[in-house]
């Protein structure tokens, strides 16, 4: 009998989620606006390169420079350059750094976030799609 009603309950549950989802209130979600978004990679390699530390460098950074509220930093699990990590991307623009340090951070926020200037030096070479 206890059986059943758990099944029962599930069952409950699941429907009640399904009639949520797609529903007027979700579509209510609300996204906040950011200048930049930085992907940082935190798969296995970059992971034990410290991408972590890279990470709460990076935010520590961005408070001091009353940063925060504009630029959002989001750990993503694989980038793809992995033996040149850690890695990040910048949106807009599309910016590639690898083999970054935690010393990079200060540099990455005062010369990228705040005036613009790519640091060539962490900058990945982007190769141009192979046409069909």
């Amino acid at each position: 009998m206890i059986h059943r009603r758990s099944t029962i309950a599930k069952k409950k549950k699941r429907q009640k989620r399904a009639k949520t989802n797609g529903s007027p209130e979700t579509r209510k979600a609300k996204v906040r606006d950011y200048d930049t978004h930085v992907f940082l990679c935190s798969g296995g390699d970059c992971k034990k390169r410290g991408a972590k530390k890279i990470r709460k460098a990076l935010k520590s950074e961005l408070r001091s420079a009353g940063m925060n509220r504009d630029v959002r930093v989001d750990a993503v699990d694989c980038l793809g350059l992995c033996k040149h990590g850690p890695n990040a991307v910048l949106y807009p623009g599309g910016t590639w750094y690898a083999g970054l340090q935690e010393e990079d951070t200060l540099e990455i926020v005062e010369k990228h976030l705040k005036r613009g200037e790519q640091i060539t030096r962490l900058t990945v070479e982007i190769q141009s799609r192979k046409k069909k």
